[in-house]
């Protein structure tokens, strides 16, 4: 019992041991400033001063064509309304074909973010691209296979993208949460994490309706450091060495008796 009592309580010192890098949570988007933008046969752009929005500002582009005259246009919004709570949506009509970007750059969306640090101040040394992810869930959707990419453009342009497609989810259902890992990007060991300048979210090209809810963000996690799996090892092999001890006394003690 001693010996099990020295194992457990080596573990549980293991797993408590403190990691002086904690993970750091940067949010790029909270929805909490409404936005529209509307369409019919036409691109349509503009770009509010959002506050949640990383940059203080958001921008859309919204591209919509074989709408019909006698409908609706199409539209992007972000809405903060209750009981349903801040999201991003777009809303095609029939037979219309839509495709939209969110850009997050600062003023007009061409101003940039100046160098954002999405690694949370962790050492580039010590920074896990495997690790760190953005965040984000999907409310719904009405189309199977709908298109999507995530960029980041650092200030010196360099470009880590992200594809990939949604499927078909209903609003009636929990949300499907997102945790992409960066080093899925496509380019992230390029871009200079901690000085993002762009960041958008494209997609589209259906005739879709599709919400997000909030809110958006990318975690920075740091690698796990070394000195605690060696402190975990030392321990581990301490204990293996004191089992093999009391064993090996046992034997030669009941040797001896017999």
């Amino acid at each position: 019992m001693k010996t099990k009592s020295l194992f457990l309580s080596l573990l549980v010192a293991l797993c408590l041991a403190p990691n002086t890098k904690a993970s750091v949570i940067t949010y790029i988007d909270l929805f909490t400033t409404t936005q529209t933008a509307n369409a019919l046969n036409s691109t349509a752009t503009n770009t509010v001063a959002a506050t949640g929005a990383v940059g203080g500002f958001r921008t859309f582009t919204l591209n919509s064509i074989g709408n019909d005259p006698d409908l609706p246009p199409s539209a992007m919004r972000v809405s903060t309304n209750a009981p349903i709570g801040p999201r991003f949506s777009l809303s095609t009509p029939t037979d219309a074909t839509t495709s939209f970007e969110i850009k997050w750059g600062g003023a007009n969306g061409t101003a940039g973010l100046g160098g954002i640090d999405f690694r949370g101040g962790i050492a580039a040394t010590n920074f896990s691209l495997v690790s760190s992810t953005l965040n984000f869930s999907l409310r719904s959707a009405d189309v199977a296979g709908t298109p999507y990419t995530w960029s980041f453009v650092d200030t010196a342009s360099n470009i880590a993208s992200y594809s990939s497609t949604f499927p078909i989810h209903s609003q009636t259902n929990p949300a499907l949460s997102y945790a992409i890992s960066l080093a899925s990007f496509s380019g992230s060991g390029i871009v200079d994490w901690s000085s993002i300048n762009f960041i958008t979210l494209s997609g589209g090209g259906l005739d879709l309706d599709l919400s997000l809810n909030t809110p958006i963000s990318v975690t920075a996690a740091p690698i796990p450091e070394p000195g605690t799996w060696a402190v975990g090892a030392l321990l581990l092999g301490g204990a293996a060495y004191t089992v093999w001890r009391r064993r090996r006394n046992t034997a030669v003690e009941t040797g001896a008796t017999a």
